[in-house]
């Protein structure tokens, strides 16, 4: 894809699908990529270069305020020449959203784990719309992708998914995991879900110990 991307953010777009978590560190260059796949899937192409005359889905994204504010977005889809502006918007306002019909959504900065009211925006969301996710830390537990698995359809519900793979400790006051089981299974999904980014950088560490002076009597 030419000069735009790196070959990992290339390799990254080329398995990236519907439903898929773009898994990435701090400055990998996971919106850029999440960009080029929108730009891609809507039949434009960068080797050789083609712009988008028309979008077939128009694009939303969700993504922290500050970004929101600060135009990052709008910055970063400059040299895919978009003719249309996306909508950029703030993960406060995912609510607003949740009619849109027949779209394409990047979630950036993943923050739907759980069951609060931005998850249950974002079930809406998926279910007429087409969707990626962009995350650093996708997950700390099993529990975290209930969300993500079950707007791809891998599960009915949080019911069904603990159903299947969620032993509680019987001995807790409250629900607290105690193991999980059929594990297979939520390892064949998560590689179906999670693309990662095979992103290393090239930088070098320098250390240098300074110890500074002080008052030693009034330390």
């Amino acid at each position: 894809m030419g000069e735009l991307l790196f070959d990992y953010q290339i390799d990254a777009v080329r398995r990236m699908h519907n439903g898929c978590i773009l898994v990435g560190d701090v400055g990998s260059g996971k919106s850029r990529t999440s960009l080029a796949y929108y730009f891609k899937e809507q039949g434009g192409s960068i080797d050789p270069f083609k712009p988008i005359t028309k979008v077939k889905e128009p694009l939303y994204i969700i993504t922290t305020a500050q970004k929101r504010d600060l135009l990052d977005w709008e910055k970063e889809s400059i040299p895919f020449l978009f003719p249309e502006k996306a909508k950029v918007d703030s993960w406060n306002n995912i609510k607003k959203y949740v009619d849109v019909e027949g779209a394409f959504f990047i979630l950036d900065e993943q923050h739907i784990c759980g069951t609060g009211a931005w998850v249950k925006s974002f079930y809406k969301i998926a279910k007429k719309n087409r969707w990626i996710l962009l995350s650093a830390t996708p997950a700390d537990t099993w529990t975290d992708l209930i969300p993500t698995f079950v707007a791809n359809g891998f599960y009915r519900n949080k019911t069904d998914f603990c159903r299947q793979h969620v032993i509680y400790d019987r001995w807790s006051k409250y629900p607290k995991v105690d193991r999980y089981v059929n594990t297979g299974k939520l390892i064949k999904y998560k590689r179906q879900t999670l693309i990662d980014m095979e992103y290393s950088t090239k930088t070098i560490k320098h250390k240098e110990y300074i110890t500074p002076s002080y008052d030693k009597e009034l330390y």
